[in-house]
C-alpha cells in the first residue's frame, strides 16, 4: 500500500476552494472528537498523566494523512496566537530531522515506517489537537478491554471523506504520507513559491 489508503472507482469530487475544504475538514474532526469523546473517552486512560504517551513513541506513531491535512496544520499552527511562526518553523525542523532519522520517503510502503510525532510538545500535548488532529489519533486511546476499543467504521468513513476533500481542492488522487513529509513538503512547495 503505498499512500493510496482508500483509493477506489468513485465520481471525481467537485472542484473546492482550500478555504472551503478547511472550514470542511476542522468541522468534520471536531465533530468525530465529539464523538469519541462522549461515547469512548471516558473509558480510555488518561493522555495528560501518562509517563510514555503513545505520540512521542517512535516505534508506534505510524499516521498517514494528506495533503490538505497538512495544510490545516500549518494554518492552525501559523494562525495560532499562541504558536505561530517560530513554533511552525520548530515542528517543521522536528519533522526533517524525524524524516532522516527513520527513512521516511514519499514512496513505497509508507504505512510501515512508525515516528515520533513532530507536532506532540511534552508537557502541551498536540499542538493541533482542536483543529487539525488526524483521525486515527482522535480515535486512538489506551483501553483496558478491547471491549471497550472505538469500532473503526466511523473513523474510516472520515478518512474517505478527507480524501475527497483533498482530491476536491488538489484535483488529483489524493496521496496518504507520513506527517512529517507531509509538513516538510508543503512547506517546502510554499516557500518555493
Amino acid at each position: 500500500m503505498s499512500g493510496d489508503r482508500h483509493s477506489r472507482e468513485r465520481k471525481p469530487s467537485r472542484r473546492m476552494s482550500k478555504r472551503e475544504a478547511l472550514v470542511r475538514l476542522r468541522r468534520m474532526k471536531q465533530a468525530f472528537s465529539r464523538y469519541i469523546g462522549k461515547n469512548f473517552g471516558h473509558l480510555a486512560a488518561d493522555c495528560a498523566v501518562c509517563p510514555t504517551p503513545c505520540c512521542a513513541d517512535a516505534q508506534f506513531v505510524n499516521i498517514n494523512i494528506t495533503q490538505i491535512e497538512a495544510e490545516a496544520m500549518i494554518e492552525t499552527l501559523r494562525e495560532s496566537p499562541r504558536h505561530g511562526e517560530d513554533k511552525l518553523r520548530e515542528v517543521v525542523a522536528r519533522a526533517e530531522a524525524a524524516i532522516a532519522h527513520f527513512g521516511l520517503t514519499e514512496t513505497g510502503d509508507t504505512f510501515e515506517k512508525t515516528y515520533a510525532c513532530p507536532l506532540y510538545e511534552r508537557g502541551v500535548g498536540c499542538l493541533v489537537h482542536w483543529k487539525a488532529k488526524p483521525a486515527p489519533c482522535i480515535q486512538h486511546g489506551c483501553y483496558e478491554h478491547w471491549e471497550d476499543l472505538p469500532e473503526t467504521g466511523t473513523m474510516h468513513r472520515i478518512e474517505a471523506q478527507v480524501e475527497q476533500l483533498d482530491e476536491a481542492v488538489h484535483e488529483r488522487p489524493a496521496r496518504w504520507m507520513t506527517i512529517p513529509v507531509w509538513l516538510t513538503k508543503v512547506m517546502k512547495d510554499n516557500d518555493g513559491r
